[in-house]
C-alpha cells in the first residue's frame, strides 16, 4: 500500500454505495442542490458505517473469508455512485418538465459530486487532504448553489386567480386567546351573527391550521361556487407553525376547537325556521383537516345537519380513506398526506384527484428518507403543488340545493 494512504474496509465502501441509492430514491418534489447533496452526505456515511460494522462481524464469524469478493467492492461502489447521480437527475428532470421549470445543469449535481469526493478523500487519504477536499467541498457547493436552477416561481395561474374578490365578503375570526374555547366559539357566533352572516345562504366553519391561518384560496373558491351567498368563520386554536403544533399534539385540539364552533354556530341557529337556516360547510387544511373531521362527525352523531365537508392536505392516517358528504384533496406531490412511520415498510394510502405530478415509486425504508426530506420544501412550490393548495380545492367540495332562491335582506 502507497505510504499514507488508508485502506477502508470493503463492506463500508459497499455500505456508502448503497447509501448512495438510497439518497437516488425519487422524492415527489424537485429539490434544492444543496438539499440533495446533505441527504447524500448523510445516506453514505451511515451506510458506510453499518457497512463496516457489519464487515467486521463476518470477519469474526467468516474467519477473513470472503477477500475475493471483497476485491470487487471499489468497481461497483464506483458504478452504484455514479448510477445513483444520473438517476438523480433524470428525476429531477421529469418533475421540473410536469412543473414546466427549466432543466438542472451540472450546478445541481456539483455539490453531490464535491460530498462523493470528499467521503473518498477521507476515506483514503491522509488527514491533511481529507481538510484541503473538505474546503473544496465548500467551494463546490457554492458553486452548485450559484448555477443551479432558480426556485419555482411564485407565481401560477392559480394563483392570480387569488386576485378576484367578492363585493361583500364576510370573514369572521378571532385572535387566538387562553379563554376557554367554548366561550371564544360563542364569541365568534355572536359577531357573525351581528354581521349578519345568519342571513346568508350558507357558512363555512374553516378550521385553522395551527399558525391560525385560513387559506384565502379556499375562501374565494367557497364564495366562486355558491355566487357570494356565503360567511366564513375561523376559531384559531394554536399559534404556532402548523407541523410545531402537530408534534406538539395540537390536534386534540384542533378537534375540540373545531366542535366547539360547530356546537356554537349550531345553538345560535336554533331560533331559525328550518328553511332559513345557512347551509352549513366545514373546511379544513393541513392540522385544520384533522380539526373539521372531527366536527363533521361529531355533527353526524349529533344530528347537526352539515352539507359537506373538504379536507385539503390532511396528515396521512388523520381522517378516515372514506366517508358520506365529505371530499379529501391531496397533491400527489404533497408529503404531509404521506409522510408516516409506516411508510419504511408499506406505500401510503392513495387519495384519489389532484394528480398535479407524478408519483415517486414506493421502495422501502427510501423512501420514508425521501418523504422526510421533502417535508423541507412543501411550501416552498405554487399553489397546486407539495402542501400548497388553491382555489381549486373547493371545486371538489359538494354543494347542496340552496334552501332559499334570493337573500334581499342580507348584510
Amino acid at each position: 500500500m502507497t505510504p499514507g494512504v488508508r485502506r477502508p474496509r470493503r463492506a463500508g465502501v459497499l455500505g456508502a454505495a448503497i447509501g448512495a441509492v438510497v439518497a437516488a430514491a425519487p422524492g415527489s418534489l424537485p429539490r434544492d442542490p444543496l438539499v440533495h447533496a446533505a441527504t447524500l452526505g448523510v445516506t453514505m456515511t451511515v451506510g458506510f458505517l453499518a457497512g463496516s460494522a457489519i464487515g467486521r462481524l463476518a470477519h469474526l464469524i467468516g474467519g477473513g473469508r470472503g477477500a475475493r469478493v471483497g476485491r470487487l467492492s471499489g468497481t461497483a461502489a464506483a458504478v452504484a455512485v455514479a448510477a445513483s447521480m444520473s438517476i438523480s437527475v433524470w428525476w429531477q428532470n421529469v418533475l421540473r418538465g410536469a412543473m414546466g421549470m427549466p432543466e438542472i445543469g451540472t450546478g445541481w449535481a456539483a455539490a453531490s459530486v464535491a460530498v462523493v469526493a470528499v467521503g473518498v478523500a477521507a476515506l483514503v487519504a491522509p488527514r491533511p487532504t481529507t481538510l484541503l477536499a473538505s474546503a473544496v467541498v465548500l467551494t463546490g457547493t457554492g458553486v452548485a448553489q450559484a448555477a443551479a436552477v432558480p426556485a419555482a416561481p411564485t407565481t401560477s395561474s392559480i394563483e392570480e386567480a387569488t386576485t378576484t374578490r367578492t363585493a361583500d365578503r364576510l370573514v369572521i375570526s378571532a385572535p387566538f386567546d387562553a379563554r376557554p374555547v367554548a366561550e371564544r366559539a360563542r364569541d365568534l357566533v355572536a359577531r357573525w351573527r351581528a354581521a349578519g352572516g345568519a342571513r346568508r345562504g350558507a357558512v363555512v366553519v374553516a378550521v385553522p391550521t395551527g399558525s391560525g391561518w385560513v387559506d384565502t384560496d379556499a375562501v374565494v373558491g367557497f364564495e366562486t361556487r355558491l355566487h357570494g351567498d356565503v360567511t366564513t368563520i375561523a376559531l384559531p386554536y394554536d399559534d404556532a407553525p402548523s407541523w410545531q403544533a402537530f408534534v406538539g399534539g395540537a390536534a386534540d385540539v384542533a378537534r375540540s376547537s373545531a366542535v366547539a364552533t360547530l356546537n356554537a354556530l349550531d345553538s345560535d341557529l336554533d331560533d331559525h325556521p328550518t328553511h332559513a337556516r345557512p347551509q352549513i360547510y366545514l373546511y379544513g387544511q393541513s392540522l385544520g383537516a384533522i380539526g373539521a373531521d372531527a366536527a363533521r362527525i361529531w355533527a353526524r352523531h349529533r344530528g347537526v345537519a352539515v352539507c359537506a365537508t373538504l379536507l385539503a392536505g390532511p396528515p396521512a392516517h388523520t381522517v378516515a380513506s372514506r366517508a358520506d358528504h365529505r371530499e379529501v384533496v391531496v397533491n400527489a406531490s404533497d408529503p404531509v398526506g404521506r409522510w408516516s412511520p409506516s411508510l419504511l415498510w408499506r406505500p401510503a394510502p392513495r387519495w384519489p384527484g389532484h394528480d398535479d405530478l407524478p408519483r415517486p415509486v414506493w421502495l422501502p425504508v427510501a423512501s420514508f428518507l425521501q418523504t422526510s426530506v421533502d417535508l423541507l420544501g412543501a411550501l416552498s412550490f405554487p399553489a397546486g403543488h407539495g402542501h400548497q393548495y388553491g382555489p381549486e380545492q373547493s371545486a371538489y367540495a359538494p354543494i347542496c340545493a340552496p334552501k332559499r332562491s334570493a337573500h334581499a335582506d342580507r348584510a
